[in-house]
């Protein structure tokens, strides 16, 4: 390396954070950072759109549980990945997203393709900052992932101009700080006469439950909550990126926390306490008023913002969601759980689980084209605890989303609150990366395919041999069916019926062509063995999915 400068700084600051890997598509204004990389031995994952390069730094955080980063060139390089950024946003990933830009003196003189990015990236990130100086490029990519990482977790952004990069600079501008040493490394707990108040409402109550969400991901330990549900007896739920947090195999787990998608979760209203551990009261939950009036609300969350926002809570308490689980579960310990006072309870929700899975099971029949149920009972007995499971796309996706289990965190991942169609092709690149020994399945429609289809190169390319199963039904099916029971008719929602399978292979991956349910199952374990990112291509036919129809019903009810 013939000189030190700032793009080794800003390199040697990433790697100090535990960076291995970032993601990217290569531009004029960051060619020295890309030259830096390269010195400093990180490995570049090049996609072939920027967006999916965000969207592998989003899967790399959910399913590793640590922050992710990204570069790319400014103008151009910076529109393209921003479009990501409201999906990772709203999903609450720590993706730190680096662009560059034109000369600092420059700035303001319509200089080589400018734009105000910092601008643009604020509203949809914790923080956005323009590196001015060289010699703060340590201290701001410092204060990026800190940013990143603490309360609830989040994209940041920073730009840095191309002529910082170029400045030689000291062995003295190094990173002079480990993370640990400019980051809290302790975990706020909560305060313990309200986490006292909150376990005395679990044990008095008849009909609890607990809901754990995007913010418990990235801090609870499933040993914890698994031993406070044990303790206490108390039912629990999951959601959003905290699914398989507790396995929905374990007896006290009752899936997935959406009564559009669970009939059990039905059963909110009808709770008198319920623990919410990083969960919002957002729309799904009607802000809130999913449970009834009477019910008294405990919500955990690392931000006082989201505390009795929407709807007043019993109590709350903010503090590191991991932390309050521990000490909820030690105050749980010294108290008397008599067994079997919540059965009654516990095995009505049961019975609202069992005939959910049944009544779903019955659409898998030898119809053609194949309802996608069909699809999604042939695979279950192919996952295994360390399968990882991503569903993109609209009606087909929610089938699946309905069925299959999540069994340990990071392993079973949607699209995120923004429902950003396409994702799911690069969250299944990025999880064969992060776990490269795992099974990884991709359940996509054909309408959400066609967003980021030539990934398929950037997988061959780094031997990410994930599979993904599609749904094709040649049409956007949920919206389709939303037209139909709005307006009577459905308007630019149908696709032509195309052999995607024949397109990946043409691209050097795995393609299969399935028509019959009892193809399914040959056809993914030939892809498995394949040794190839592969497609198998599913002909299904258009049905209304249990999402739609709670969706439907909600509005046409009003």
């Amino acid at each position: 390396m013939a000189k030190l400068t700032g793009s080794h700084l800003l390199v040697r600051a990433l790697k100090q954070e535990g960076i291995s890997r970032i993601f990217t598509i290569v531009g004029d204004t960051v060619l020295p950072l890309v030259d830096a990389v390269e010195d400093e031995g990180v490995q570049f994952i090049d996609t072939r759109h920027e967006a999916a390069a965000m969207h592998m730094a989003d899967a790399w955080c959910r399913v590793t549980g640590e922050p992710a980063a990204c570069i790319f060139t400014g103008g151009p390089g910076f529109s393209n990945a921003i479009s990501a950024l409201p999906n990772i946003y709203t999903s609450e990933s720590p993706v730190v997203f680096i662009s560059g830009a034109s000369e600092l003196s420059e700035k303001g003189m319509t200089a080589f393709q400018e734009i105000d990015q910092v601008e643009m990236a604020a509203p949809v990130t914790k923080g956005a900052w323009l590196i001015h100086d060289r010699r703060r490029i340590p201290d701001l990519v410092a204060t990026a992932f800190r940013t990143a990482m603490s309360g609830r977790p989040g994209p940041v952004h920073l730009t840095i101009p191309v002529d910082l990069q170029e400045q030689e600079a000291s062995e003295e501008e190094l990173p002079r700080y480990a993370p640990a040493e400019y980051r809290d490394r302790g975990r706020s707990h909560g305060d313990p006469d309200l986490v006292r108040e909150a376990v005395d409402l679990l044990r008095g109550a008849q009909r609890p439950v607990v809901i754990a969400a995007n913010a418990a991901r990235y801090s609870v330990a499933p040993e914890a909550l698994q031993t406070l549900i044990e303790t206490t007896g108390v039912p629990v739920f999951t959601v959003e990126q905290a699914r398989g947090l507790v396995s929905d195999d374990h007896p006290l787990c009752f899936g997935y926390a959406d009564g559009a998608l669970n009939a059990a979760a039905r059963r909110f209203r009808e709770a008198d306490v319920v623990l919410l551990l990083g969960k919002r009261f957002d729309h799904r939950y009607r802000y809130g008023h999913v449970f009834s009036p009477d019910a008294r609300l405990v919500q955990v969350d690392p931000s006082a913002a989201e505390i009795g926002r929407n709807r007043g809570v019993s109590v709350g308490i903010l503090g590191d969601i991991g932390a309050v689980v521990e000490q909820m579960a030690s105050e749980a310990a010294g108290g008397s759980w008599p067994a079997g006072r919540l059965d009654p309870w516990t095995d009505r929700l049961r019975a609202d689980r069992t005939g959910w899975m049944e009544r779903l099971e019955s659409f898998s029949t030898d119809e053609t084209p194949l309802h996608p149920m069909r699809v999604f009972t042939e695979l279950e007995g192919e996952t295994d605890d360390d399968t990882i499971l991503i569903f993109d796309g609209g009606d087909y996706a929610q089938w699946g989303r309905c069925y299959l289990k999540a069994r340990k965190p990071g392993r079973w991942m949607r699209l995120g609150p923004l429902s950003q169609l396409g994702c799911g092709l690069p969250y299944a690149m990025a999880a064969k990366l992060a776990r490269p020994d795992a099974k990884v399945l991709l359940f996509i429609g054909d309408g959400a395919f066609g967003f980021y289809t030539m990934e398929y190169d950037t997988a061959v390319r780094f031997n990410l041999d994930f599979t993904a199963v599609m749904g094709n039904d040649a049409t956007w099916s949920i919206d389709k069916n939303f037209q139909i029971a709005y307006y009577g008719r459905a308007v630019a929602t149908d696709l032509r019926y195309v052999r995607y399978d024949q397109v990946v292979s043409a691209i050097g991956g795995h393609g299969e062509y399935v028509e019959r349910g009892q193809e399914v199952v040959p056809a993914v374990r030939r892809a498995l063995a394949s040794g190839k990112p592969a497609l198998v291509n599913v002909d299904v036919g258009s049905r209304q999915s249990p999402l739609a129809d709670a969706m439907i019903a909600r509005k046409t009810s009003r």
